[in-house]
């Protein structure tokens, strides 16, 4: 059963500070984030143009354009995509194998640039090698190159320039990336499938190289959210507990087992719940439901944050604070950074800061303990924690009556329930930024649901509802 979850966020005074960053994005060398007034700001290395310059080091947070208009951002390792508010996609950085999915393979694009006329996308992962895309009607889509049938549909080898959807299925709830050219996605019956190069283990059964379609993984139907990163997994069930597979010699599984252990299946990492976790480049992190932050994996520049260099095998604490609601890392190799947010809108960052990854106007050397960003201030955490924490439904597993409970940002907005089949089931209007709602399900047959948020047609929040 999902744990119900309130958070208490105290707004930063708007007159020390101005508008405040809805979390963080970040790619391998910069920062991307939308402020809570629609604009579009970044900071850090943008070589490829990836935040609108062709700058090595931007080390203060600088708005990008003058639009208003921003809903979502993504960040590749040296790209961006943004969706606006009515659903286009746009991008900028580098295009190599077709990456920004704009017809060139051009690889400096500092210009932001609407990636074909679709109005309906909902996130966007990208790695080094390919991008896929996520639609609000549950479709699927990707671009880049596909020399590892990174496009799901059983060819070899030419890039995609323009995206073309993956298969038929249209129950897609989330995507994510590795940072190469391994594809993973969760649909609405809970379950996770995955397509591309088989690296370490990523898509199980080591035996296999690659997967050219989409393919389910393992057998279990309880997963509730996916977190990539260079080469291995984390993901929660929706019981919170966390499991992990893939590349681990650093430590980034969790799992305490020797570096040279092959990890194809998931195994689970420790006994504790989880209310969010992320994966970097062979590094970890998870937020427990009691707001502390824990870390493990490659720690060479402090990226861990636990005030030494000394790589962790399985979950070790940051500090003993209780307050924090987001953490997200970047880079690669031994320029590894991170930035964590806590519930009053502080903003902490710790690791590498060699092309100003800090955004507060300094570059320098790493520092190995979280240290507060003068001038950086947050809202409301990133997306996923929005899902996971500002709507709620309980009991789930439910039988007779399912209780919503939300604190959104936005007013009227709508709750669609579907069945597997994609058929709409119920809708439910919430005619107010905060409250409850009660779901009568008695009549609903056995069977997994999908649940969407929508603000017209833009998807704010998705998740499975199980009915017995």
């Amino acid at each position: 059963m999902l744990k119900k979850i309130t958070l208490f966020f105290l707004w930063v005074c708007a007159s020390t500070f101005g508008q405040c960053f809805d979390g963080f994005q970040i790619g391998s060398y910069h920062v991307v984030s939308i402020k809570s007034n629609g604009t579009l700001w970044g900071w850090g290395e943008s070589d490829a143009g990836n935040l609108g310059n062709t700058n090595s080091i931007n080390s203060s947070s600088f708005q990008i354009g003058s639009s208003t208009d921003w809903l979502k951002v993504s960040a590749g390792p040296y790209n961006t995509f943004i969706i606006k508010n009515n659903g286009t996609l746009w991008a900028m950085g580098d295009g190599r194998y077709g990456l920004l999915g704009n017809g060139s393979t051009t690889t400096i694009n500092p210009t932001l640039q609407q990636i074909g006329t679709a109005s309906n996308w909902q996130k966007i992962s990208a790695s080094s090698e390919m991008t896929i895309g996520l639609k609000t009607d549950g479709t699927i889509w990707g671009w880049g190159q596909n020399d590892e049938y990174e496009m799901g549909n059983n060819t070899c080898c030419a890039n995609q320039l323009t995206p073309i959807q993956i298969g038929t299925d249209n129950h897609w709830v989330d995507v994510e990336t590795s940072l190469g050219a391994s594809v993973f996605v969760l649909k609405n019956d809970g379950t996770i499938w995955g397509w591309g190069l088989n690296l370490a283990g990523l898509l199980g059964n080591s035996t296999v190289m690659a997967r050219s379609v989409p393919t389910q993984l393992n057998a279990d139907t309880d997963w509730a959210s996916i977190h990539v990163g260079a080469a291995h997994i984390l993901a929660l069930k929706t019981d919170g507990t966390l499991w992990s597979w893939g590349g681990g010699e650093y430590g980034q599984t969790g799992d305490n087992f020797p570096s040279s252990y092959y990890r194809d299946t998931p195994t689970q990492v420790g006994t504790d719940t989880w209310s969010k976790v992320f994966a970097g480049w062979k590094v970890s992190f998870g937020i427990k439901p009691d707001g502390t932050l824990w870390a493990w994996g490659l720690n060479d520049v402090g990226q861990l944050g636990i005030g030494n260099t000394t790589n962790q095998f399985t979950p070790v604490q940051v500090g003993t604070d209780t307050d924090w609601v987001d953490v997200v890392s970047g880079g690669a190799g031994n320029d590894q950074f991170t930035i964590a947010t806590k519930s009053d809108g502080t903003v902490w960052a710790w690791g590498d800061n060699q092309v100003g990854q800090y955004g507060n106007g300094t570059v320098g050397n790493p520092v190995y303990v979280p240290t507060q960003m003068t001038g950086l201030c947050a809202t409301l955490s990133t997306d996923e924690f929005q899902q996971e924490n500002v709507f709620t439904m309980y009991p789930n597993p439910a039988k007779d009556v399912v209780t919503l409970q939300y604190d959104l940002t936005i007013n009227n907005a709508t709750v669609a329930i579907f069945d597997v089949t994609g058929r709409l089931i119920q809708n439910v209007a919430l005619n107010s930024f905060s409250g409850t709602n009660e779901l009568h399900v008695s009549s609903y047959p056995a069977g997994v649901y999908l649940v969407l948020v929508k603000q017209g047609e833009a998807v704010v929040f998705s998740s499975k509802l199980v009915v017995e």
